[in-house]
Parts: structure tokens; sequence; C-alpha cells
């Protein structure tokens, strides 16, 4: 017989699940059972003792690297962790971090393709950016990748927070055919982006950790790599295996219970008030920006359970529709919070992007680049519409070279999308030079708003 424990314990099964856990105090090798050594990428590193946030005074053992080197875990070697859904945590620092900075390469150099951390912000290029820069330069961070063979979903974590949240397009994060994860160098198609930095830990997971797990890892990561004699896994992690296939009751001291709050609402077309079928309802905690919870309205119907006294901002998502956000704090207590959205059709009455450029230069700038991998994969999504590109300048210099120039901008960045797999005939460019000014052109700064390209969508006429 199975018994089931409902406060304070956990039923985990004991057959299948693995974690590999590296901690640098005896190397490259992993103080978890079976589990194989990192290899070294690029010039060999230094073992250095450094104080880490998370520790006080305490000093760790560390594993420093330079730019455009790092480690690499082979999934053959580690009895294939990685073949299914997998979850990589990391404590480390990058001590640069303008432009992109890479963190995990998943096809052995063969990609552009990956985890970096761009300007501070989390980024898979070339589908998903975090929304705000958790990151600091030579600051130690606690990052989790997740990814679901099943759902293809990927989630991406700071200290504990969910801060990206996407479905992988094409098995992007699954690795290639040598079957190696590298951690921190780049794959050399783009020059300078890979940092030096230092790695405390690195844990596999063969499976996905739960966001209320990734936080408590968090929160544990001070006892985690500090503790002597160590605790071999965190509290997900199985007991050894006992005799036939059963599942081990694991006791633990219970929480003080917090009831959660049942929030739930509808979707309306603003103009019908007909119930929207087609949303993504997403909710993010306000304090973070983090996504907590995700759902796919039913009948313009979605339910969620969440802890009361907290603020969270819900987003309602629906092609052919503007986006619109909410805040909610659900009361204890207080039963049921409902909510009505109604979204507005989309009209594209303003441009739905806007690339900055330099003083008569054409070339695309980083935020013009991040820009544009971000509208990638709308433009890939909304096979409905189809984009213009208006290039812009200010009107410093000859007007015929700023026609030119403005031309310029706006084929440059279409070609940026091109070299992205968007199709041309969806595409179009015209240069405007100086005749469409945001502001004045008294000043600098002024004049700064007035060099862009412009992206206006508007519904493909059928």
């Amino acid at each position: 017989m199975i018994c089931l424990l409902l406060c304070g314990c956990f039923l985990i099964k004991t057959n299948a699940q693995k974690v590999y856990t590296y901690d640098f105090s005896d190397g490259l090798k992993s103080y978890s059972d079976s589990a194989p050594e990192l290899h070294i990428l690029g010039t060999e590193g230094k073992y250095i003792e450094e104080v880490l946030p998370e520790l006080g005074k305490q000093k760790r053992t560390v594993y420093q690297f330079e730019a455009n080197s790092g480690l690499q875990f082979n999934n053959q070697e580690g009895f294939n962790l990685m073949s299914g859904s997998y979850t990589v945590e990391i404590y480390f620092r990058l001590d640069e971090l303008e432009s992109w900075k890479r963190v995990l390469d998943f096809k052995n150099r063969k990609s552009d393709n990956g985890c970096y951390i761009y300007e501070g912000r989390l980024n898979f290029f070339n589908f998903a950016t975090g929304e705000k820069a958790p990151v600091k330069p030579k600051e130690y961070v606690h990052y989790v990748f997740s990814r679901d063979a099943e759902t293809h979903l990927i989630k991406m974590y700071v200290d504990g927070e969910s801060k990206v949240e996407f479905i992988d397009p094409g098995d992007e994060a699954v690795l290639g055919q040598e079957q190696v994860l590298n951690f921190f160098q780049d794959d050399l198609v783009a020059k300078n982006e890979a940092s030096p930095g230092a790695v405390a830990l690195i844990r596999l997971y063969d499976r996905v950790m739960t966001p209320i797990f990734v936080q408590q890892s968090f929160k544990r990561l001070a006892r985690t790599i500090s503790e002597k004699p160590r605790v071999s896994q965190p509290r997900e992690v199985p007991p050894p295996k006992p005799e036939g296939n059963m599942l081990e009751r694991v006791v633990v001291k219970a929480m003080p219970a917090v009831e959660p709050v049942e929030v739930s609402g509808k979707v309306f077309n603003g103009r019908t008030l007909d119930r929207l079928a087609d949303v993504d309802v997403l909710v993010r905690r306000s304090t973070s920006d983090s996504i907590i919870a995700r759902s796919k309205a039913i009948d313009g119907s979605y339910r969620f359970q969440l802890r009361p006294l907290e603020t969270y901002r819900i987003t309602a998502l629906s092609p052919g529709f503007e986006a619109k956000s909410i805040v909610v704090t659900p009361q204890a207590g207080g039963g049921e919070t409902k909510t009505l959205m109604n979204l507005r059709e989309e009209n594209f009455d303003k441009p739905i992007s806007t690339l900055p450029f330099s003083q008569s230069d054409s070339s695309l700038t980083s935020e013009a680049r991040s820009a544009l991998d971000t509208l990638t994969n709308f433009i890939r999504e909304r096979t409905d519409l189809k984009f213009r590109l208006l290039g812009h300048t200010d009107n410093v210099g000859d007007f015929d070279k700023n026609i030119s120039l403005s031309q310029q901008r706006a084929v440059i960045a279409r070609d940026y999308l091109i070299g992205k797999g968007i199709d041309v005939d969806r595409v179009e460019t015209k240069g405007y030079g100086p005749t469409r000014p945001l502001a004045s052109n008294n000043s600098e700064v002024s004049r700064r708003q007035n060099r862009r390209v412009e992206v206006w969508a508007e519904p493909v006429k059928r």
C-alpha cells in the first residue's frame, strides 16, 4: 500500500531522475554519481578563491575563464541526460555585458542561435529577449534555463524569478549532432560575443523544474554550495533507489499554508462584445515583471489560482487585436476575483517599432538589431499582415543625399529581416529623408529622434 501524506509530504519517483552537480571544489569533476567530467573549451581557466554574495564573507572555489573560453558537457558521456526535457542551473558572473555575450550554445559553434546576455537582459537569439535588465557586469547571477520536450516550452529565470518564456520554434535548444552543451564560448560567427568571467556552480537536471523549485533553489543557494559535508542534491532530487519499483515517501517540515485566491475573467471583442476564443492570457508579478502563469482562454474565459495580497498584471493577447493589461490585487478571504477585458481591433495607426540610427550612417545599431530580432517572430506569425519600412533622417547635410540615406536605412533593415527568413515580398521600403521629422532639428537630442526607420504593419488585401 502506498500512503499519501497531504501536509508537508512529497511523493518522489526513484527510478529515473538524474541530476549532475559541479561545484569546482574537485576540479571539473561532479560529486553526483556517474556524472562525467566537464571539458575545457578554449584557453584553460584557473581555480580561484572568491567571496560570493550569497555566502557573506566566506570564500568559495570558482572556475575563472577567459573571453571566448569556457566549459563543455558531453551528453553521451552523461548517459543522455539532456535528450528529453531538461533544466540547466548556473551561478556565474560575466565581466563584460555590452551587446551579446554567450551563455549556452546547443549546436557546438555551428549556429548563432542560443542563450546570451544582451545588454544585461536575458536573450535567446533570435527569438526572445527579456523586458528588464536583471544582470550586471562582474556580479554573480543565478541563471536557470529549461526546455519541455513535449510542449517545446522554454523558460528562463534570473535569481529565482521567471523572465522569459516562449515556444522553441525549431528545436533550437535541442543539442546538435555532437551532443554537447557549451558554456560561455561564442560560436565565432560574429566577433566579440563572449566575455571573461567565473562560474561557481553548474547543475543539470533530466526534467523541467517547476517555478517554485527554481525559486527555492535560489534561496537555498548559500547552503547548496557551502555546506560541509555537501548535500548531494536539492529537495526534489530522489533519495537512493530502494528495491523494486516503488514510490518513496519523504517527509519535510510543513510550512504555514497560504490559501490561494481564484481570479477569473472573460475577454471580449470591444466592438461586437463577442467572446474571443483565440486568446493567450499571461500573469506577471508586478514587483518583478516575471511571468508566473499563462493560459489559453477557452470561449473567452480564463481562471488562475493566485496568492492573495500581491499585485499582478494580467495581459490578454489575441491575433488581430491590441494587447490589453489590467492590474489586480486579490484579497485574502475575499472570495473569487472577477475581471473583464474588452480588446480593440488593431488599426495600425502608428509604427509597431522604431529603429534608431547614428548620424550620417546607414548601418544597424545594436538597438536596431535587437528590435528587429524581437520583431521577426511577430512577422512570421502574422501572415495576415504586410510591412512597410520607412526611412528618415535629420536635416543636416544635402537634401538629396539625405533622401538616399533614408532609403539605404530602410533597405538595410529589410535585408536583415530577409536574412532571418522573412519573405522579401512581405516587406516594402521607402525613404523620406528629412521631410517627416518627429521632433525639431534645433538640437542634437531632438535630431537623434529623427534618424530612424519606422516599421508599419497593414492587413493584406485578399
